[in-house]
């Protein structure tokens, strides 16, 4: 059964009868040291902890260390498999085989078989498409997944970074055909990324798809612990995230815009007594997002990220942190 007496909020995930926590752990952390995740032991100990705070939304995917990811939340989650809310992915590469990727029937069937497996599972609660697939046309794609769901292999189905042209022509073709349809969008989405406020954010608004966003600190840059001297700073090291040449680097640093969200996220959280971590997931919150994915190795910065549910932000807040924000190119999906 779920722990009693947590200050943890559940919601419903779109137009879903299903609830989950309004944190989302993420587990692509997990897995390979060999890589840059940690392994079981450590892992299980975050994911007690997410446990212990309420949360009930996990997030993987088969692609997370080629597996280990699924199989390290599998194997904690015996015992009380039914009180947690299973979310994993299928899209990218399994092996280096013509039908090894994608959205194609054979490749989902397959994928769906062996994260069953890996979760020591009967069933997913939610399985997302990772990303678009050119090559494959979404009816076969949502037919497949369909299938997955009349099978009981599959509860709900939910999407991931694309254009929202492309999330209107998946849900319009649900309707029309009478296929399952996409509860859920998890797209990028943060402070200092808010591209998806054109178009997809109410998109899925107005269809009720319940936005679970990742990234949602852009790589712990609104953490505020790369600023200096009015700046996002490089900062090199085994456990940096925006290293000189790393992907959070060319996307975040460099920008006065950005410099100057950051800037105020620390100003206000000081005036609230909360961590920048905190305003920024505050602020999720505020703007209707479901159930942010946040992803960490430590327990502290877990219950830091729990702790976003006691920060209010107002209209005048939200404004606030806002106003410097500048339009820029979308990088999450192209």
């Amino acid at each position: 059964m779920l722990p009693a007496a947590t200050c943890m909020e559940y919601v419903r995930l779109g137009r879903s009868g299903m609830k989950v926590s309004r944190i989302c752990m993420g587990c692509m952390s997990f897995g390979n040291s060999t890589d840059w995740m940690v392994e079981e032991d450590q892992a299980k100990m975050v994911l007690k902890r997410a446990w212990d705070l309420g949360i009930n939304f996990y997030d993987t995917a088969n692609t997370y260390s080629q597996g280990r990811s699924e199989e390290i939340l599998g194997s904690f989650l015996k015992g009380f498999r039914e009180d947690a809310v299973v979310a994993t992915k299928v899209y990218n590469p399994m092996g280096d085989g013509p039908n090894e990727q994608g959205l194609s029937s054979k490749h989902i069937h397959w994928q769906a078989r062996e994260s069953l497996r890996r979760l020591q599972t009967e069933y997913i609660d939610l399985y997302q498409i990772h990303r678009w697939d050119y090559e494959t046309s979404i009816d076969e794609t949502l037919s497949t997944m369909t299938d997955l769901v009349k099978a009981g292999n599959v509860r709900y189905i939910g999407a991931s970074s694309m254009w929202a042209w492309q999330m209107a022509k998946a849900l319009y073709t649900s309707d029309m055909r009478g296929y399952a349809r996409f509860v859920s969008m998890q797209n990028l989405y943060n402070l200092i990324y808010r591209e998806e406020e054109r178009e997809m954010n109410p998109l899925c608004m107005d269809a009720q798809v319940g936005l679970i966003p990742w990234s949602p600190t852009a790589a712990g840059i609104l953490s505020g612990k790369y600023f200096e001297g009015g700046k996002i700073l490089t900062k090199s090291g085994e456990n940096s995230r925006i290293t000189p040449g790393s992907i959070a680097h060319t996307r975040y640093a460099g920008k006065a815009s950005n410099d100057e969200i950051v800037r105020r996220t620390i100003e206000l959280a000081a005036k609230k007594g909360a961590t920048p971590t905190q305003v920024s997931i505050a602020w999720l919150l505020h703007k209707g997002v479901t159930s942010p994915i946040i992803g960490t190795t430590r327990v502290d910065h877990l219950e830091e990220f729990v702790g976003s549910l006691d920060v209010k932000i107002s209209a005048e807040d939200a404004e606030y942190l806002e106003e410097p924000y500048m339009s820029q190119s979308v990088f999450a999906h192209v």
